[in-house]
């Protein structure tokens, strides 16, 4: 697992005490915090899985589980939470149930937990919950930077043409192209037509990427009414909000 155990509790009761005791055992790294916005967001990027003790309080934490909400939206992280059922009821009214990876009921079984925290802190188990992303584009340097910016966040794909992309595509799943607009042989505009007429692709999502920024450009390339365009010349935090944002509003869409 990548980063720390953050173990989210109002108080440290002799319950929690012995949660973060048996973790630190079996050799996971463990930082506490209260329920103050302000600790978790000194924690929040260090952590790799997000632990929330509830109690009979938690119907009054709203705003902390709004801000917990946010940060799991956009890092997908796991999220276990140990309750009750009325207490899991609570929580569901600010965090969305896919949210949240596992829940698991008082009284507590150790040996359950220690075994739920084991799936979730897996590799391949985190690696699934990442969106997956076919960067297009026939500049092979170009393929490999926007890669690197965006491999610890997203799964990436990547084609170097658009025969290539549609070939990737009959194999594997994407939740968005990003597609070069202008390219040899076979155009952006062209592998979206392809993607449409083709079932399994029809509802992915594509932002074109292009090097042009006058309006005439621009117009033509939203002419084709893709989910959004993007400026080569985009800069590595400005493209992962971009992403962040977008993949927020798809899963809140209608």
């Amino acid at each position: 697992m990548s980063g720390d155990i953050l173990l989210l509790r109002r108080e440290g009761t002799f319950l929690v005490n012995a949660i973060k005791s048996n973790l630190e055992k079996n050799n996971y790294s463990v930082q506490e915090s209260s329920w103050n916005l302000k600790d978790i967001t000194a924690k929040k990027d260090n952590t790799g899985l997000f632990v929330l003790y509830a109690d009979e309080t938690i119907e009054n934490s709203g705003d902390m589980l709004v801000f917990l909400k946010d940060i799991l939206d956009e890092g997908g992280k796991p999220f276990l939470v140990i309750g009750s059922k009325e207490e899991f009821a609570a929580i569901e009214q600010f965090v969305p149930e896919d949210l949240i990876s596992v829940k698991v009921e008082r009284p507590l079984d150790m040996g359950l937990f220690l075994e739920k925290v084991a799936e979730l802190s897996d590799d391949q188990y985190t690696e699934e919950r990442k969106k997956s992303i076919l960067i297009v584009d026939d500049d092979p340097s170009y393929l490999r930077m926007i890669r690197e910016w965006l491999k610890d966040r997203f799964r990436i794909g990547m084609a170097n043409s658009g025969m290539q992309a549609i070939q990737w595509l009959a194999g594997n799943h994407a939740d968005l192209v990003l597609l070069d607009y202008e390219m040899p042989i076979t155009p952006g505009p062209q592998v979206l037509e392809m993607m449409k007429a083709e079932a399994s692709s029809s509802t992915i999502p594509v932002m074109f990427l292009t090097g042009k920024s006058d309006k005439e450009s621009i117009m033509k390339v939203l002419s084709l009414k893709p989910a959004g365009y993007l400026l080569k010349t985009i800069k590595r935090d400005e493209l992962i909000e971009t992403l962040d944002k977008f993949f927020v509003e798809q899963k809140y869409k209608g």
